[in-house]
């Protein structure tokens, strides 16, 4: 069944205290509507002009929360819309509340500049998210790596410290696929740190580690974060370890190619990939044009050593939503209003993981059983590489 409900833009002086309400009961039992308020949809990136209420009356019943950042994909940047406390009230379940926010969200999105929406949940397939990425956990043992650096002499980091952590971490993450730029919440709460860091001679921070117990795992210390030296680093966690009296060391949410996991793949560890069919991590496209008008520089660089180096046609690009033509002449790459060419990829929401590297290319051609024709799967080969993307659980929504 489907009900018109009175969709509204939030107002932060009015709603806030609803909206952290709403949340609680629907995730932990009513309780932290402070922490909601202050740490999580105040004092953060959350957008108050395209996130949507819904309500019944004077009462609020639904709420659908969009977090705005600049995501790194490569050398460029695309303007996300991170989806998060998704609340329905009981009562008004299954009576299309969620899909009125959700696309009146959608278009003022759209409107206000975004290319992509990513969010994690079970109840969006329909809605147009294909999977962005997986669950990458790193585990090793210590006596595998003997350290060859010293201890860096680290101590706990206050919030006084996130400013110099946030610097650090663009720096250190300028051309991770998938991560924020920072800052992205702005007032963290000193329970959620669990960071160590230490300094250069000069006094400034170096690096850091951002490392906790594993909440299903009380015995494993999980690595969440790592900037600066990547043996320093190790280094740290390896005290932090033996101090904890911990039995297994882990890291998660680390990007592919950051430097700790590229030492770590050079010895003996376990990296676990963790599928997943209709929940995980998912992307949607908002705006297909601005996206590949964004993404047509790294096309650029992707041809100039390939085999269309110096081919001249088009790419039609058809999402069932959205379709967009890249032209391609002289290893120059532009959005064309042009006829349609006989080079047709034709993918639906499943698009989207091109956009942000997903998977190899044949990959996500196989699992969402693409049409394509002409040379649409060998340019797509070309253009849209696995970036391995990754969101730093600092900066999960």
């Amino acid at each position: 069944m489907t009900t018109n409900h009175r969709i509204v833009r939030p107002i932060e002086r009015e709603h806030l205290r609803p909206m952290g309400q709403l949340a609680a009961e629907a995730f932990s039992a009513g309780q932290y509507v402070n922490a909601y308020c202050d740490n999580y949809i105040g004092n953060s990136h959350y957008d108050w002009n395209v996130s949507r209420l819904a309500f019944d009356g004077d009462k609020l019943v639904h709420h659908w929360g969009v977090w705005g950042y600049q995501m790194r994909l490569e050398t460029t940047q695309l303007k996300v819309g991170g989806i998060g406390a998704v609340v329905t009230h009981p009562d008004y379940r299954k009576q299309g509340v969620m899909h009125q926010a959700a696309q009146d969200s959608f278009e003022a999105m759209k409107r206000a500049g975004y290319d992509l929406s990513i969010l994690r949940g079970r109840h969006y397939v329909k809605m147009g998210y294909a999977r962005a990425w997986n669950y990458v956990t790193y585990r090793f043992k210590l006596e595998d790596f003997p350290l060859t650096e010293p201890i860096p002499a680290y101590q706990p980091l206050g919030l006084e410290h996130v400013p110099a952590m946030d610097a650090l971490y663009n720096q250190t993450h300028a051309t991770f696929t998938g991560t924020a730029i920072r800052p992205t919440f702005y007032n963290k709460h000193p329970e959620d740190l669990c960071v160590y860091g230490w300094q250069n001679v000069e006094g400034s921070l170096a690096g850091y580690i951002r490392a906790a117990p594993a909440e299903e795992e009380p015995k494993t210390l999980l690595c969440l974060e790592a900037a600066g030296d990547p043996l320093q680093c190790l280094a740290a966690l390896g005290d932090l370890y033996k101090r904890g009296e911990y039995e297994k060391m882990a890291c998660f949410t680390l990007p592919h190619l950051h430097p700790l996991l590229q030492y770590l793949r050079k010895g003996s560890c376990i990296a676990e990939n963790r599928y997943f069919d209709i929940s995980g991590w998912r992307v949607r496209i908002i705006n297909l044009h601005s996206t590949l008008s964004k993404l047509a520089p790294l096309f650029e660089k992707r041809l100039v050593n390939s085999q269309f180096a110096g081919w001249t046609g088009s790419l039609q690009m058809e999402t069932g939503e959205q379709s967009e033509i890249l032209h391609i002449a002289g290893g120059k790459v532009s959005l064309s209003d042009e006829m349609p060419t006989p080079h047709l990829l034709r993918g639906g929401p499943e698009v989207a993981r091109f956009l942000i590297g997903s998977d190899e290319p044949d990959e996500i051609i196989r699992q969402a059983g693409m049409e394509c024709s002409g040379l649409a799967q060998p340019l797509a080969r070309v253009l849209f590489p696995n970036l391995y993307p990754m969101l730093s659980h600092w900066d999960e929504y």
